[in-house]
């Protein structure tokens, strides 16, 4: 176990491509292949000896009587691949045997077997056309016409070649003729065609006949005898290869072996069986009194039980293969760690191998899944998580279908934590989808890749802190990442790691980031831009300030009033990424960069929230207070603030277009220290209809209701009374809206109709005014 854990970098070093060297140079594994090897170059198992031994004794034989070997060993243990090795061994011999590589699997039913049989063995004796070989090839077809009963259907031809005659020439000739409207003259033509096809079948029944006779005057054992003569005069055996018998149906296992035991003693005939004992066993107890073990030893002279393959080595041609794959991606940017992956491998994915098939099996699902998640070197998920959950869709298909199903359950999306008895039952409920003697692998392969809820698996409970750590590593156990991992792409409307790591690239400079921003705008990007934002604060690099927080400026000041919830909205991801973000850069070049954020984009909305989370005058006194930005920096940030309003209020329209306008007319009043300069503005805004309508449009916000029952909820367009009252007075709001018909102004139509509700509602003192959009 040590040297495992040693050597676990070392598996993924072994083939690290040079800096001049191609990833996808790299062999790749061949999908879905077990095909076995064919060629002792192949052999990874040290089995070359061991053929050589066989060859050897199969070489050595000079029989009056055959012999049936077996070679034995369970599926995917290589009894194939030991067959080609025998059959090189064979061939480089000067006296090694002949051979025939025989598969029933492919023949369908068991008396097309037994005459595929018969006949490959015919071919392969009658090989080099002598007259001698000729003979014993036909002897043999004989002796496996009867045998089989392939004679007697040959013989109803020929004896039903008078019939058939019969028929085409005579009554068909009228019919045919009749059916078709021939006259007498085109009946002649006819009848003179199917009598040439008459005279045809006659002859093909009687050299079928000729070639099917089972010499009736001749006895079985008669023919037998001339067959034995002839094989006596092979100068070496023939081995016959009979391979995938554990392939095949009961009865099929039944009718092949039947033959294998009626032809067992035929001079220089070796028959080499290979099958896994317990599938051909079963298939024999039906004929055998329930003793299939003790029928097939009176088959088999000797057997060659396959050698076993040490789980070591199983484990290492593996890791040789798997490296081959994923080396590339084995990196930490990807999750990948030397720890976590020794963890996962032991623990989870080991235990999962027990032969060469079974690594097979998992390394072509890998082959086939990893390029869905691989773009260049980077990995769209945690590579680790990856292969855990690849062994689950290969070995525990039932599991992973249920752990997509329950998401909620093992992310602990709903803060269930707390009710133990609830989750621990739906856990068991969820690896009961893992029969009782894997359950116990499962279960630490669930707290391997769900840590959330390893708790309830006598695990350790992780705190809150964790999650981020999870979503930075990409983890399947993150709630952004979960889906991606059996979706097998990333969902629509979600930026992918290639496109973030781009964008994050991209901001080194100005023009490259603009455009990369504009591209993700473009793709309908952006929302899922800031939650990446949001979440990956600490990825964002440092040294690209000065182009990068100018852009988180921009986005968030776009993504103002576009959520109606404030408190959880875009906008809201957004400023906090901003001010994370701007914790994370060095003291002494903070200042400077926000200033020239603000100067360069006037994103008048988020700098307000950046000068309000750093205003000590905002706080509540002695509580800690630890702001980001220093006082003189907030002192020139209002400044610069009021300059850059002023100038928007010069045009009316930019102003009143400007989003949240509300919040920046508090603002205005609070940095001017005074609420005269907004309100002065606003009521010469609303002089003309046109203005009015579109500062009740700015001022209006949206809210929703569910009642219960209902499956969606009903949205809301309402109005702040104190704003109104600030800025217009009720009075004045309810007078200019009763002077106007909003009928004439179709974009402000709601707004203008929602605000009269609100103001009359207010001045009769009403509940709260909805009016429902």
């Amino acid at each position: 176990m040590t040297d495992i854990l040693t050597n676990l970098k070392k598996w993924f070093a072994a083939r690290r491509p040079q800096a001049n060297e191609d990833p996808a140079s790299v062999r790749s594994v061949e999908i879905g292949s077990e095909a076995p090897i064919r060629s002792a170059s192949e052999d990874k198992l040290r089995r070359g000896d061991f053929a050589h031994r066989i060859a050897g004794v199969l070489s050595e034989l000079s029989l009056r009587e055959g012999r049936v070997f077996a070679i034995r060993g369970g599926w995917g243990y290589g009894k194939s691949s030991l067959k080609h090795l025998v059959i090189e061994q064979l061939e480089a011999r000067s006296d090694g045997a002949d051979w025939l590589d025989f598969n029933p699997w492919q023949w369908g039913d068991g008396d097309a077997i037994s005459r595929a049989l018969f006949g490959q063995l015919a071919n392969r004796l009658g090989g080099d056309h002598s007259k001698e070989a000729i003979a014993r090839a036909e002897a043999l077809r004989r002796y496996g016409a009867i045998l089989t009963g392939a004679s007697a259907p040959l013989k109803n031809v020929s004896g039903n070649n008078q019939q058939i005659s019969s028929f085409l020439t005579n009554s068909s000739v009228l019919v045919v003729a009749a059916a078709i409207g021939f006259n007498l003259p085109e009946v002649a033509s006819v009848a003179a065609v199917l009598a040439g096809l008459s005279l045809a079948a006659s002859l093909v029944g009687r050299i079928l006949s000729h070639l099917g006779r089972d010499r009736s005057g001749e006895s079985l054992d008669k023919i037998r005898e001339s067959l034995e003569k002839r094989l006596r005069g092979l100068d070496r055996p023939l081995i016959v290869f009979v391979d995938d018998i554990d392939r095949l149906e009961p009865d099929q296992i039944r009718v092949l072996l039947r033959q294998v035991k009626a032809n067992a003693n035929l001079p220089n005939i070796v028959f080499v069986l290979l099958f896994q004992p317990s599938i051909v066993e079963r298939a024999l107890d039906p004929v055998a009194d329930g003793d299939g073990r003790a029928f097939l030893e009176k088959i088999v002279q000797a057997n060659f039980d396959l050698p076993a393959v040490p789980l070591h080595m199983v484990h290492r041609l593996f890791a040789e293969q798997l490296g081959q794959m994923a080396i590339q991606y084995a990196k930490e940017s990807n999750g990948f760690t030397t720890p976590r992956w020794g963890n996962a491998l032991l623990g989870c994915i080991q235990p999962r191998l027990h032969n060469m098939r079974d690594a097979h099996r998992l390394l072509s699902s890998i082959a086939v899944h990893l390029p869905l998640h691989a773009s260049g070197d980077l990995f769209e998920v945690n590579l680790v998580d990856f292969l855990v959950l690849e062994s689950l869709r290969v070995f525990e298909p039932d599991l992973h279908l249920a752990l997509f199903q329950e998401r909620a359950l093992v992310l602990q999306e709903h803060g269930s934590s707390g009710r133990r008895d609830v989750v621990e039952s739906a856990v068991q409920k969820l690896l009961e989808t893992v029969p009782e003697s894997r359950r116990e692998l499962a279960r630490d392969t669930v707290k391997e890749l769900f840590p959330s809820v390893s708790w309830a698996l006598g695990g350790p409970r992780y705190g809150d802190s964790f999650h981020t750590q999870w979503l930075t590593a990409k983890r399947v156990c993150s709630p952004r990442f979960f889906p991606r991992y059996f979706e097998l792409q990333t969902a629509l409307g979600e930026i992918s790691e290639r496109r973030f790591v781009e964008f994050l690239d991209a901001s080194s400079a100005e023009q490259s980031f603009v455009d990369s921003l504009a591209s993700i705008v473009r793709d309908g990007l952006l929302l899922s831009l800031v939650a990446r934002l949001d979440e990956s604060v600490d990825r964002l690099p440092i040294e690209n300030a000065a182009v990068l927080l100018p852009g988180m400026f921009q986005i968030a000041q776009s993504l103002v009033r576009s959520h109606s919830d404030p408190f959880s909205s875009p906008y809201v991801a957004a400023w906090r990424a901003t001010s994370w973000y701007l914790e994370r850069i060095p003291e002494d070049e903070r200042g400077p960069l926000v200033l020239g954020a603000l100067r360069t984009t006037e994103a008048l909305s988020i700098s307000s929230m950046l000068i309000y989370l750093n205003d000590p005058a905002d706080r509540t006194p002695n509580v800690e207070f630890n702001p980001a930005l220093d006082l003189e920096t907030i002192q020139t940030m209002k400044a610069l603030w009021l300059e850059l309003i002023r100038a928007r209020a010069a045009d009316v329209d930019a102003l009143i277009k400007s989003p949240g306008l509300d919040h920046l007319l508090y603002r205005w009043k609070d940095y001017s220290g005074s609420i005269e300069e907004p309100q002065v503005w606003v009521k010469s805004a609303i002089q003309t209809d046109e203005g009015f309508a579109m500062i009740a449009s700015a001022l209006m916000s949206t809210g929703t209701s569910h009642t219960v029952g209902d499956r969606v909820s009903k949205v809301h367009n309402i109005f702040n009374r104190e704003t109104v009252t600030d800025f217009i007075g009720q009075d004045l709001a309810r007078a200019r809206y009763e002077s106007i018909d909003p009928s004439n102004y179709p974009q402000h139509e709601v707004a203008l109709r929602s605000l009269g509700a609100h103001l009359e509602a207010w001045f009769n003192k009403e509940g709260f005014p909805f009016l429902d959009t």
